[in-house]
């Protein structure tokens, strides 16, 4: 699977305002994330469709575009009271760090090393990652090249952030 600009992008804008939500003394558990912040963003939330996400899979909500596009944009237009849009976006970002995708390095170097250069017999299409994950041995050659080049938390935040972007395009590799 490979990553657009939007998704480096709105990895970049994540690690921009987790310094805002590693300055809260506790992170608000992840099923309950919504009722710690501002009323505007508790109205995104149940406004926003995570499709094909389901909307207990943060993981998958954390690397989806799509739905990451549609809440910012309501989060900006909806969230106009001081402090509430920041407030809205250091939840989610600590909504996604507690789902184990890393927002100061969402997708590690390795990874995205990884998924450019491991090719597939059957996608042509870059931007078709359903192709991508669908493809049976290409997730098992893109798995290994993970397990040969990432270390740690960077091996760790690969296989969570391949596995829950590849539900983000409705496919279930975990079995």
């Amino acid at each position: 699977m490979r990553f657009s600009i939007t998704t480096v992008l709105f990895a970049a804008s994540l690690a921009s305002a987790y310094t805002i939500a590693k300055r809260q003394t506790t992170v608000p558990a992840v099923s309950t994330w919504f009722v710690h912040v501002t009323a505007c963003a508790q109205t995104c939330n149940a406004n926003t469709n995570p499709a094909p996400c389901t909307t207990d899979d943060n993981a998958c909500e954390c690397v989806n575009v799509n739905y990451i596009t549609v809440f910012k944009q309501c989060i900006a237009t909806s969230c106009t009271a001081p402090g509430d849009a920041q407030a809205a976006q250091a939840a989610i970002e600590a909504v996604c760090q507690a789902a184990g995708i890393d927002v100061n390095n969402p997708f590690p170097a390795c990874m995205v090393t990884c998924n450019q250069n491991t090719v597939s017999s059957t996608c042509t299409d870059p931007s078709n990652g359903a192709c991508y994950c669908n493809d049976t041995a290409w997730i098992q050659a893109v798995d290994t090249c993970y397990q040969s080049s990432c270390q740690g938390q960077d091996l760790t935040s690969a296989q969570t952030a391949n596995a829950a972007g590849c539900r983000a395009f409705g496919v279930d590799i975990s079995a």
